[in-house]
């Protein structure tokens, strides 16, 4: 240890995704906050990386989402006045499914429970509709006016930018340790220095194997791979109000599951086109995982049959990881027996378009022990006993 001993009103461990947004966050209420991250801030192997997250209302992973979803969009909007560029693109979304798929119905559903705009539309409607898409006639299109893209490394910047102007001191490339009780208040060990704090809120993305493993589940670390292809049909993609799209098709007769999404070109000529398929999983992205060119059969594949409009082969090809947990869902609350530590890990792949409300909900736990946003359904207390009681944290 090198840097001697530390004190602030907050320590926010992982600075990425959910960590900026609770720095900026804690800081604008007033609080001396001290943001510590493995990597350099911003950094090139969080969880943010590659330039797009899609943005949805209407959400076929539950209705129960929808308040959360609605206070992310609106601090995102707060934080382009604040930052002065643009970070939440509404270009609506458009999901399709084969029509036997059962999470149609789920994403019905969720907009009709919370009086959500959505637009469903099939065959030559459909058609002439998004005609950069393959829409077959067993499809059906659901259009989210109010989805679209977030710019996440651009929002996560933006975030860290404000923080630092309000007083936030960043401390990147040292690991956290532990966190520990310390008199009336917690300790959080780096390898460089040891900082006092009334409150800690740990963030680490998919660095939070050890925190999980203290809570009782185990977090997968799963890289994916991220590809760009190349516009050949500049006609199906010259729209302004081009949407983000998510596909899935399960149909009988198929030797594959189609799962892909992909974003509008933000360069004017390639489209970003992802497969929801992942590499092994890893321990730690301190070394990122290398990729072959099976790796991306899948995608080429799925862009060839279902947006002939591009190049079936990609010009840009990057990686980021998310940590899953195994039911899915985020753990978003304070530790048994720590009242002023708050955990927000774990948010399976579908996290960064609520970040900006998980920062503000982590900093509302944190500061008063509750919030507004009903976030229960995340509460980490689920993977441990009913009367387990913690009094210390592994961090790395």
């Amino acid at each position: 240890m090198t840097g001697g001993r530390l004190e602030a009103d907050v320590v926010v461990v992982g600075a990425g995704s959910v960590g900026s947004m609770a720095c900026w966050q804690l800081a604008s209420r007033g609080l001396r906050v001290i943001g510590v991250d493995r990597f350099s801030i911003p950094g090139p192997f969080s969880a943010y990386a590659g330039e797009s997250r899609i943005f949805r209302k209407v959400y076929v992973e539950g209705g129960h989402y929808t308040p959360l979803l609605q206070r992310a969009q609106d601090l995102w909007r707060e934080l382009e006045k604040i930052s002065g560029t643009r970070l939440l693109n509404t270009t609506g979304a458009v999901t399709i499914y084969d029509e036997h798929n059962p999470r149609l119905a789920s994403l019905l559903a969720a907009a009709h429970e919370h009086g959500l705009d959505s637009r469903l539309l099939r065959g030559d409607e459909a058609r002439n509709t998004y005609p950069e898409h393959l829409i077959r006639d067993t499809d059906v299109t659901v259009f989210d006016p109010e989805g679209g893209y977030l710019s996440s490394e651009k929002a996560v910047t933006a975030a860290l930018m404000e923080a630092t102007r309000l007083g936030v001191t960043f401390l990147g490339g040292r690991k956290a340790h532990s966190v520990e009780t310390y008199d009336d208040r917690y300790i959080v060990r780096t390898e460089h220095e040891e900082i006092i704090a009334s409150r800690v809120i740990i963030s680490q993305g998919n660095g939070a194997g050890a925190v999980c493993k203290e809570l009782g589940v185990h977090l997968s670390v799963l890289p994916q791979v991220l590809t760009w292809f190349p516009i050949a049909d500049r006609s199906a993609f010259s729209r302004a109000d081009l949407p983000v799209f998510l596909r899935r098709a399960e149909e009988a007769g198929r030797s594959d599951d189609v799962q892909f999404y992909g974003f509008p070109s933000a360069d004017g000529w390639t489209v970003k086109a992802v497969a929801s398929v992942f590499l092994d999983e890893v321990e730690s992205m301190e070394k990122p995982p290398t990729w072959d060119a099976s790796h991306l059969d899948s995608i080429r594949a799925w862009v060839r049959e279902f947006i002939p409009g591009l190049i079936p082969e990609p010009v840009r090809v990057a990686t980021c990881a998310d940590g899953y947990l195994p039911d899915h869902t985020g753990a978003l609350g304070t530790v048994p027996g720590m009242d002023g530590v708050v955990v927000a890990v774990g948010f399976s792949g579908h996290g960064f378009k609520m970040a900006s409300a998980l920062g503000a909900v982590a900093a509302d736990l944190v500061l008063d022990g509750t919030t507004a946003t009903d976030v229960g359904f995340m509460n980490p207390a689920r993977f441990l006993g009913p009367d387990a009681r913690l009094t210390s944290l592994a961090l790395s």
